[in-house]
């Protein structure tokens, strides 16, 4: 695995290189600041698999870093793993927003150091071999490529949403606030009612359209908590935020405040017919009483309550 870090430390840095040697894992470039690391990665051939970055640097900080290299065409799957000397909340949501895949503090434990860069090393070799499944979503895609073929189960990133992660982001950043009881959140999910019909019905870029337009109206709805938001596929978003804010709110009100944005969106098919798109809530999830992989377990729950409540909305609509 071909791999950059990106530190003002040099002590840190050699520290880093030892650990991750005594794991077999040696290919490794060095940089002391953001302006030689972009340097180094403009020259890189071929592109880094995993960055490990400081969040805090003189002149460029990590976050600004991160978002540039996300930027680049080569590095929109890239594994990055911040690495800084805070656990606030504030400087964990700077590096999710940034574009990072993973969350660690100092000291770290260089157990736990290992373990994940020999899971990132092993989830690279499984994206190399042409059979392989991707866990990992689809990536964003190039311009110019809105019309390829979605698939309705795919995680796809959602686009011109400021606080919107990818799934497995959303993952690590419960995983990292779950080791403080310092914050407590609150997990929501919305789903896209008769969404697998939207999916058959509408061009790939329609689809699309419909999920960024329906992850905005979701946004406007849950103001001013202004939780990170993901679609987890399937026609379903999930939401984490402030348990004060999230936790206080009504589904049947946020549900009407979806539908009257989406209303004012004027969804429609390229042939100018309108698109109706429904969102359905689950009920709130506290995640402050769970720690590890509970929590993340407890978000996919929120999931499965939204779903439940597309069925019994299908049922009502029977009768």
């Amino acid at each position: 695995m071909k791999m950059l870090a990106v530190d003002d430390d040099p002590y840190f840095l050699e520290l880093l290189q030892a650990v991750l040697a005594s794991a077999g894992l040696t290919d490794l470039a060095l940089a002391t600041s953001a302006t030689e690391a972009a340097q180094i990665i403009a020259d890189a051939k071929p592109p880094f698999e995993c960055c490990f970055i400081d969040m805090r640097m003189p002149e460029i900080e990590g976050d600004y870093l991160c978002k540039w290299i996300r930027r680049l065409p080569d590095y929109r799957d890239t594994t990055i793993l911040m690495i800084t000397a805070k656990s606030e909340k504030s400087d964990i949501d700077r590096a999710f927003l940034a574009g990072a895949s993973d969350y660690m503090t100092k000291p770290m434990d260089l157990a736990e150091l290992i373990v994940r860069a020999k899971e990132i090393a092993r989830s690279g070799k499984r994206m190399k071999h042409p059979g392989a499944k991707a866990s990992a979503p689809a990536p964003a895609p190039a311009e110019g490529a809105q019309s390829s073929r979605i698939e309705f189960t795919d995680p796809i990133p959602l686009s011109g949403i400021r606080t919107a992660i990818d799934l497995n982001a959303m993952e690590k950043y419960l995983l990292q606030l779950s080791r403080s009881r310092k914050y407590e959140l609150t997990a929501c999910a919305f789903k896209i009612f008769e969404a697998a019909k939207l999916h058959l019905v509408c061009s790939p870029a329609e689809f699309r359209n419909i999920l960024n337009a329906a992850a905005t109206a979701i946004m406007e709805a849950l103001r001013p908590s202004r939780p990170f938001i993901s679609y987890a596929g399937y026609g379903a978003f999930v939401c984490a935020g402030d348990e004060s804010q999230i936790g206080g709110m009504e589904a049947a009100a946020l549900e009407r405040a979806v539908a009257a944005t989406l209303d004012r969106m004027d969804l429609r098919h390229n042939n100018g017919l309108p698109i109706k798109v429904r969102l359905l809530m689950g009920g709130p999830q506290k995640l402050g009483v769970w720690s590890g992989r509970k929590v993340v377990d407890a978000m996919y729950r929120t999931i499965g309550d939204a779903e439940e409540r597309c069925r019994q909305f299908d049922s009502s609509c029977e009768r």
